[in-house]
């Protein structure tokens, strides 16, 4: 996906571009969350037990990251992930805010980042950010019908995210929004719906999660049920594409499309049901260039064949589709023999050729 937000040496209420910094993610698996969402199993998503990070845990963490013999980023964030920040204890806020403070101001890190509810962010919580080098806060908004949010026991109104959106944004935060495609009750309409509405709060970025019928969870009690039917893979990825141009068009980052596991998670041991795939968001990429390139083609009298389609190297597995998916599709759909894609630095990194036909992608 499109990468992630980084506030380079900043303290709450800066503003910095988008670029692509290492995160290093800080677990709080259910912590400070007072309610237990039906598509929730946070120890099984981050692979522990709920715990609460030492100050001596933070520093080997972020040591272990920063030692990483790969070329990294120029830039690095904590972040801590999968409970809600701001629900916490104040006194362990900024017991855990102050831990990671020193990192920041040895140039080790370049700010902090968490995700938290939207009925925990008000003027008294965000006050115990005062001073700290926090510069983004991402809001588990999920949904933003009423009703939806009542069946997924999310605790919460649509209008908490109105709400907290405007203070974070109003204080000058970089404001992420997250949203779940597949809840119970919801459907295609609603989330294009949820989408219009998360657009209008002017967020700096999104994430979109299929929902998952998670072993333990409360919605696996339901699909064994019968009462629950998680969306198909195949729907799953067409609506999350659309979802995808729809905040593009708004000049919205997606940064992520479809749960990050952990080390720890694979759909035997964890995933009931639902559309998981460890590589989602290739998935969704690669409908949109099969979706370009079948525009392209029907534009024409008859396509060449062989039929040559020239990429940047960064789009050929796109353009290729998972198991050469798209170039079978293609074939298929318009009587080719022969696609023959090449490779070719020279463009630019979301152009291609198809035949002499050129093309960019979203």
């Amino acid at each position: 996906t499109s990468g992630e937000i980084t506030v380079c040496g900043a303290t709450h209420g800066s503003t910095a571009p988008l670029s692509r910094p290492l995160i290093i993610p800080l677990f709080i698996p259910h912590q400070g969350c007072p309610h237990h969402c039906v598509f929730c199993n946070q120890p099984m998503i981050s692979g522990r037990r709920a715990a609460i990070p030492s100050p001596l845990e933070i520093r080997c963490e972020v040591s272990r990251f920063l030692k990483y013999p790969k070329k990294r980023p120029p830039t690095a964030q904590i972040a801590f992930f999968g409970g809600s920040f701001l629900g916490l204890e104040p006194s362990l806020i900024r017991s855990l805010l102050e831990a990671a403070r020193p990192l920041v101001h040895q140039h080790k890190l370049d700010g902090i980042r968490f995700s938290t509810r939207p009925d925990t962010v008000s003027p008294k919580t965000l006050s115990l950010l005062e001073g700290l080098p926090v510069g983004t806060v991402e809001l588990g908004a999920q949904s933003m019908n009423d009703h939806v949010l009542a069946l997924a026991g999310r605790g919460h109104q649509a209008a908490d995210t109105v709400a907290a959106a405007g203070l974070l944004k109003n204080r000058g935060f970089q404001l992420g929004l997250q949203m779940m495609v597949g809840l119970p009750a919801d459907d295609d309409d609603g989330a294009m719906e949820t989408a219009r509405r998360l657009a209008a709060l002017r967020p700096d970025f999104v994430r979109i999660y299929p929902t998952l019928v998670l072993k333990g969870s409360p919605l696996a009690r339901q699909f064994h049920g019968g009462h629950y039917r998680p969306l198909p893979l195949g729907p799953c990825v067409t609506l999350v594409k659309q979802l995808y141009l729809f905040f593009k068009a708004h000049h919205i980052a997606v940064v992520r499309m479809g749960l990050q596991a952990s080390e720890g998670l694979t759909p035997a041991d964890a995933v009931t049901a639902g559309p998981y795939h460890p590589a989602f968001g290739h998935l969704v990429h690669g409908e949109i260039a099969l979706d370009a390139i079948s525009a392209v083609l029907a534009g024409m009298e008859k396509p060449p064949d062989p039929l040559t389609i020239t990429v940047n190297p960064r789009l050929f597995s796109r353009v290729q589709g998972m198991n050469k998916k798209n170039i079978h599709q293609l074939k298929r759909s318009y009587g080719l023999k022969q696609i023959d894609l090449v490779q070719n630095a020279g463009l630019a990194s979301g152009q291609l050729m198809v035949a002499d036909h050129p093309l960019s992608l979203p």
